[in-house]
């Protein structure tokens, strides 16, 4: 797949004779195994540290510290180094592919290009959340475990209508764009991670790990020509009430939500254990999704997530409350790009089958 002419030699330009060291095959081949590393450890590490915490340390880093000092280069930085070595290669020897012999392996080298797209649009615009359910329970709502929003209802039942406001740019002097004729909000502070001390909201250095950070904010209400002060902290369970207008509205800083086109059961959840040890070994939901009149049971472990139209969902993690109620975390992955990697493996099959008739022809011809 690397050509061994290059249209470009290397000379006493010193911008060529970088490009040539990053065409180096050598570095296809290190960055090939280092990924196959990262791919296998990662795996595994779903074990122990569970779904998104081995997908944060393997994958959507740069670098992570192995054996807790040791650096590892994540596959981030793998990626963009393959990315940059396949582009240097590419530029180099683009004469050889207006050869009608090679035009193989520029259709492989477009599909490989189209991987690292599909990529790159897996990675900015595929939507994360999860579900948290026991055996028995239901949902056809996902939460995210990094974003937040603020949310208000009046009626305050299961089947209440919720109003709610992406918080990503709640800065001071914010009007929260609230359509409600009875009240405007504004924000008068904001923390992205916050506490509580001695009955005050107070900010906190923000954690590393986007999920840990919990928000708070202190909100300015006005409603019948004056203003209420209101204090709102992510980690509360319960809404805030305010009597507005002859009716109660109920205000809350939470996890985003987001409405699923399917409900989901949890039926049983399993989980298996190293003899003498706490450490899970393999644990397992069995789910029942229906989307209308369609209905289907399905189990959802480690390698084998549940598909649904543009939704996969993986089993991520699980816990157990103070009275032993065992619940099951399901990862939620909505993501329309998720037929790109396939038109890639497409593209570059042909590529080779292609490059490969080619030669052989070649090679039969001029015997």
């Amino acid at each position: 797949m690397i050509p061994q002419n290059r249209y470009f030699a290397r000379s006493g330009n010193p911008y060529i004779n970088i490009i040539h060291s990053l065409s180096s095959s050598r570095i296809t081949v290190v960055c090939l195994f280092l990924l196959f590393i990262l791919t296998f450890w990662g795996t595994i590490a779903q074990v122990e540290q569970g779904l998104y915490g081995a997908q944060e340390r393997f994958f959507n880093s740069f670098f992570f510290l192995a054996a807790g000092f040791i650096p590892f280069p994540g596959a981030q930085l793998v990626l963009w180094l393959l990315f940059v070595n396949l582009i240097c290669m590419i530029f180099l020897s683009w004469k050889k592919y207006t050869q009608w012999a090679h035009i193989g392996l520029l259709i492989t080298h477009l599909g490989l290009l189209l991987y690292f797209f599909a990529a790159f649009m897996v990675f900015h615009v595929s939507r994360e959340s999860s579900v948290r359910l026991g055996e028995g329970q239901s949902t056809n709502v996902s939460v995210s475990d990094r974003d937040w929003e603020l949310a208000y209802w009046t009626d305050n039942t299961q089947n209440r209508q919720v109003t709610a406001v992406d918080a990503k740019d709640f800065k001071h002097g914010f009007l929260v764009p609230f359509r409600n004729k009875d009240f405007f909000m504004r924000v008068s502070q904001y923390y992205p991670n916050s506490d509580v001390v001695n009955g005050l909201l107070t900010p906190k250095p923000l954690w590393k790990e986007r999920e840990q950070n919990i928000v708070g904010g202190e909100f300015d209400l006005y409603f019948d020509s004056k203003a209420q002060a209101l204090i709102l902290f992510g980690a509360e369970s319960q809404a805030t009430p305010v009597s507005i207008a002859g009716k109660t509205y109920y205000f809350i800083l939470r996890h985003k939500s987001y409405p699923l086109p399917f409900t989901i059961r949890l039926d049983h959840f399993k989980a298996e254990f190293h003899p003498g040890t706490d450490m899970a070994k393999n644990f397992e939901s069995s789910v029942t999704v229906w989307a209308g009149p369609l209905e289907r049971q399905a189990r959802i472990f480690m390698n084998q997530p549940l598909r649904y139209k543009d939704y996969t969902l993986y089993q991520a993690s699980y816990d157990t409350d103070n009275r032993g109620h065992q619940y099951s975390t399901l990862a939620v992955v909505e993501n329309f790009a998720r037929v790109l990697p396939y038109m890639a493996c497409l593209v570059v099959f042909f590529g080779l089958a292609l490059h490969f008739l080619i030669q052989a022809f070649i090679s039969k011809r001029d015997h």
